[in-house]
């Protein structure tokens, strides 16, 4: 068996007792294809980056755990009929691979770049449009 993550994104709108009821299926459906979760985060409502669905937030999960190709093929078919599921993604994780929740987060943001950084845009002779020749 190899060791899955996957994270799928709740409609908002839901009642809390539909939504622990989603879960509850995802996770029926892990052990009963002979699959073992090994963790369940819930990262609750948080805003999307686009629009889904024409939905502008989202209930996030993310579950890891083993199982095989065939238990993940199961599992995304079933994301695609479930009415409360709006998005879904599901991965492989490489044998020593630490947990995304598990990763440390920098203290301080990377190196912000200055606008003298950058390369010069709209520039006379920087782009095709401003090459002579």
């Amino acid at each position: 068996m190899r060791k899955y993550e996957t994270i799928f994104i709740l409609d908002p709108d839901l009642e809390e007792e539909q939504s622990q009821s989603a879960i509850e299926k995802v996770k029926g459906i892990i052990t009963q294809n002979n699959g073992g979760i090994l963790k369940v985060e819930d990262w609750g409502k948080r805003k999307l980056t686009y629009q889904v669905k024409k939905k502008s937030k989202g209930h996030y999960i993310l579950i890891h755990f083993m199982g095989s190709p065939t238990l993940v093929s199961e599992l995304e078919r079933n994301y695609r009929v479930m009415d409360a599921v709006i998005k879904f993604q599901s991965v492989r994780l490489d044998e020593g691979h630490t947990p995304s929740s598990e990763v440390p987060i920098p203290e301080e943001p990377m190196g912000e770049e200055s606008e003298a950084d950058l390369p010069a845009l709209n520039q006379p002779g920087s782009g095709p449009a401003g090459r002579q020749g």
